[in-house]
């Protein structure tokens, strides 16, 4: 009998604390421009009823959304739609320079096919307490077609209604044409080589011919598919002949930053080291995270991540896709006190960008930052940024700390315009890790 209240009691409670930290957390979905964008490129943009958004090369959703010109490979495009409306959706594909800027060109200079084309290939949920279509779809396909490479972003709209912009996503197509040698290595400054990397850089642009290093050719590089810290070289610092050297003895640098945190949501009949509640409230699973913390060892601690990606599994059923179901997740930064700025979750689950929707809320009751998610069950990556108000700069390490021994992706990017062309051609593409070498 003391045992049935006891235990009667104890769920009240957790349903009480679970009410409670709905109304604390709150809702962070007040404001949806995108911060620091304060320049014409095209970013990820995301509704609030477009849930789950993948895009990657087909195969593996891990990977890259980048496929090369002229072959077999494909782009995936996969979302969720959580709205009770059955809105229907077409598709549409813009081409763009380096800089993620409208290049101009018109649809059949870039493409072959039709410029719009209804989304087919969607599935409904099944057996979930949210329910959601499941939307698909592969590029290039019978539709369309693609002529040139470089950056392209895909556009979902609302049928009929091609001002009515539900969805935005980035991916690239490139040529093979140059010959990119890259590496990781620890620098040589004393004051950073524990928490900096360095990168030794050069391309072979024999293949191209004649080039204006000057003018012609534009290199990015990105560590793990993020553009906040990506390093953009206009000119090389010499050039060999055909080889264009971009790195020396000391140049150039950048932070290593810390493995991402990550949750493990892949079954609601378990809970992994991060997870202290989960249960039922309100038609919805609620999930609650054990409190984060700063970061204060100077000491590097490994761990296993995916570098900020995200990967959709349920353990409990046979197709994640429609039978994965969504839970509200509330995530608690613990701190001593107020930040003299803001603090924002990162990672492919905010679309790499830096957006109010991942806005956490300070809590001066329990001296912490939080901040709730509506995640499908998976498992995710994270990270903590800091943005200082004014004036306005992003500081991934101020909470995550930074380390030379970090694992990193990096991605270097070659941009090549030929005189008298309006767009940039992708004519490299080059991935290596901080840590496992070729």
């Amino acid at each position: 009998m003391y045992i049935k209240h006891f235990r009667y009691l104890h769920i009240s409670i957790s349903i009480l604390l679970i009410i409670a930290q709905i109304y604390c957390y709150g809702n962070n979905n007040l404001n949806r421009k995108i911060v620091f964008k304060k320049d014409k490129s095209l970013t990820n943009i995301t509704s609030d009823n477009i849930k789950s958004v993948k895009i990657y090369k087909t195969g593996f959703e891990l990977n890259q959304p980048i496929i090369e010109l002229g072959s077999e490979e494909k782009i995936t495009l996969e979302f969720d739609d959580i709205s009770a409306d059955s809105e229907q959706y077409e598709y549409t594909v813009i081409h763009c320079n380096y800089n993620w800027e409208p290049t101009g060109l018109s649809f059949m200079e870039f493409a072959e096919g039709f410029e719009f084309n209804p989304i087919y290939d969607y599935s409904y949920s099944s057996g979930t307490l949210i329910q959601y279509r499941h939307f698909s779809l592969e590029l290039p396909n019978s539709e369309i077609k693609f002529k040139i490479s470089g950056n392209y972003i895909i556009k979902i709209v609302k049928q009929g209604n091609h001002e009515g912009l539900v969805l935005q996503q980035r991916f690239k197509i490139h040529e093979p044409l140059v010959k990119i040698n890259m590496s990781i290595r620890q620098p040589v400054s004393p004051n950073i080589q524990k928490t900096h990397q360095q990168l030794e850089l050069n391309i072979n642009t024999s293949a191209i011919g004649r080039i204006d290093p000057n003018n012609d050719i534009k290199v990015l590089v990105q560590q793990n598919n993020q553009s906040y810290n990506q390093l953009l070289f206009d000119t090389p610092l010499w050039v060999d002949g055909n080889t264009l050297i971009y790195s020396n003895a000391t140049t150039p640098t950048i932070e290593g930053g810390n493995e991402y945190r990550q949750i493990n949501l892949k079954s609601f009949h378990y809970q992994s080291s991060k997870i202290i509640r989960m249960l039922k409230y309100d038609g919805v699973y609620q999930t609650i995270l054990a409190s984060d913390y700063i970061v204060k060892s100077y000491r590097y601690i490994e761990t296993q991540d995916i570098n900020g990606k995200y990967l959709i599994k349920c353990d409990d059923v046979t197709n994640s896709k429609v039978e994965a179901d969504y839970s509200w997740v509330y995530f608690t930064l613990s701190t001593e006190q107020m930040f003299d700025g803001d603090i924002y979750l990162f990672g492919e689950l905010t679309g790499w960008e830096i957006n109010p929707k991942y806005k956490l809320n300070f809590n001066p009751q329990n001296q912490s930052y939080e901040a709730k998610l509506l995640l499908k069950q998976g498992f995710y990556n994270y990270k903590y940024v800091f943005v200082s108000r004014d004036p306005e700069n992003l500081d991934f390490n101020r909470i995550e700390s930074s380390f030379f021994d970090t694992e990193n992706s990096y991605t270097t990017y070659v941009y090549y315009k030929s005189p008298g062309v309006r767009y940039w051609r992708l004519v490299g593409v080059k991935g290596v890790s901080s840590r496992f070498k070729e």
